[in-house]
């Protein structure tokens, strides 16, 4: 059994070897200043250590990040086409609040600003789309102990708990709200205010999992989903 997971992420030349169709332009090495990052499968692998070790010989886990959200829904649906004997899975970033009533794939529907691309999501099963949180950073911030560690002297996480006072999970803190909590944690850092495209690449490696799963309930959903299909498959 081989399980494709489409993140919408940055990538390196790794995942665009896994791309089923050529993309003009899809390049790693994303620099800035005097840090460089290749892109974020590794983090996502580290993340993920669970499902492979869950895995066992027979079942192939491959991580795709594919850039854009429409990129990696464009790449899920080609993904479907040529290798249908796989389980191909979309992973994207909510965006926005999730009502509890409605099915991922209903929520991206129901979104303005996905529209059109998303449209045409019609007849996939439920299992096959998954949504991390509103954005990445809500996954980061239920691991308070892996932002410490990553910024060391001068991380201040008051503002952070007594922000989330304010919440029933991370799910429901707006990307702009959560931008502005760990700026503010980390504007007197040793690694200086928060930079995604430098910092989330190693900050994912180092959450721990089973606090997200914790605070995020659609990160659980996919671990869950996940390992219930391999278990099947097995038996």
């Amino acid at each position: 059994m081989k399980i494709y997971i489409y993140i919408e992420g940055a990538g390196d030349e790794d995942d665009t070897e896994l791309l089923l169709r050529p993309r003009p332009g899809f390049r790693s090495g994303i620099r800035s200043g005097k840090e460089t990052t290749t892109g974020l499968r590794p983090g996502f692998i580290k993340f993920f250590q669970e499902l492979y070790d869950n895995a066992g010989e027979n079942i192939n886990i491959f991580i795709v990040m594919c850039g854009s959200r429409r990129d990696a829904y464009e790449d899920f649906k080609t993904a479907l086409e040529s290798q249908p004997e796989a389980l191909n899975v979309l992973l994207i970033d909510a965006e926005s609040p999730v009502d509890s009533t409605v099915t991922p794939w209903e929520h991206l529907r129901n979104r303005t600003d996905d529209h059109p691309w998303i449209l045409d999501a019609v007849n996939f099963e439920d299992d096959q789309c998954h949504l991390m949180v509103q954005t990445m950073e809500a996954w980061f911030i239920a691991d308070i102990d892996a932002l410490k560690e990553f910024y060391g002297e001068g991380f201040r996480e008051d503002g952070i708990l007594q922000g989330m006072a304010r919440y029933g999970s991370v799910q429901e803190v707006s990307k702009a709200t959560l931008k502005v909590w760990l700026e503010a944690a980390t504007r007197r850092s040793d690694k200086r205010k928060y930079h995604k495209t430098n910092h989330a690449p190693k900050l994912l490696e180092l959450l721990d999992v089973a606090k997200v799963r914790q605070a995020s309930p659609y990160c659980d959903r996919l671990f869950t989903t996940l390992t219930e299909i391999m278990d099947a498959s097995a038996s």
